[in-house]
């Protein structure tokens, strides 16, 4: 399978004969895969960036990001591809059978988010950056968080972001005066300005999770006294509504 952005023969030769990824199939966790399970995800990656990112790529270079009306928008190709991965579940494929995934070694997976990125690296980060900050709440979340955002954010319905800069401290995380206060309710009220926030709002996106970080009073300083919230766009109701 030809391709003008990727070596698809290079990629499967460091997988195989480099990485040695067979080597993992000997392990209970992965051992219903071989070598040509992995060439089939490695396939698949390239013959969705040929279809879904590439042909986008010079468009979505030249359109770009608008801000009108008080709505940010962007290609919708952006939000197509979140939802195709998404429901072709390969944003949760390195998950657990338990958690909905099919335990995709990572190798694999990364091999995979290689292809797409070579293709058009601007309509692939979207999506990243949503598996990242869904997969933070499945290792650290409770079940409810779990149950509530993360299964809509592995679905590509939901973006997810990371809300970390703020216009007085930049990129240094110990400085950030971002306030959670707790509630009556267990829950807590952020007070604070972040910035730079990557796929922060975009107006095809049904809702954007944003998990950020912030200083629970009487913390102590530094980084040790930081902590990372769920923050949606629209509060979700108890039957999932928005």
């Amino acid at each position: 399978m030809s391709s003008q952005f990727i070596s698809i023969e290079n990629l499967k030769f460091l997988l195989h004969k480099v990485h040695k990824i067979d080597d993992l199939f000997q392990y209970p966790y992965f051992s219903e895969y071989n070598n040509e399970a992995i060439d089939m995800v490695v396939d698949s990656a390239l013959d969705f960036s040929n279809k879904e990112l590439f042909p986008y790529l010079v468009e979505m270079d030249q359109q770009g990001v608008s801000f009108k009306d008080g709505k940010v928008s962007v290609h919708p190709q952006v939000y197509k591809v979140l939802n195709k991965l998404g429901e072709a579940g390969f944003l949760n494929a390195s998950l657990s059978f338990e958690e909905g995934g099919i335990q995709l070694p990572y190798m694999a997976h990364y091999a995979a988010s290689l292809v797409y990125t070579a293709a058009n690296n601007g309509g692939i980060g979207y999506t990243g950056l949503t598996a990242g900050a869904a997969h933070l709440i499945t290792s650290f979340g409770n079940e409810e968080l779990k149950k509530t955002y993360a299964e809509k954010m592995y679905q590509g319905i939901w973006q997810g972001t990371m809300a970390m800069t703020e216009p007085e401290a930049g990129s240094s995380l110990s400085d950030i005066t971002t306030k959670a206060i707790p509630t009556e309710t267990s829950g807590y009220k952020i007070s604070g300005q972040k910035i730079f926030i990557s796929g922060g709002d975009y107006d095809d996106a049904e809702n954007i999770v944003h998990l950020t970080l912030a200083r629970v009073e009487g913390s102590p300083r530094g980084t040790k006294g930081i902590s990372l919230f769920v923050v949606p766009k629209l509060r979700v109701e108890e039957d999932g509504s928005l």
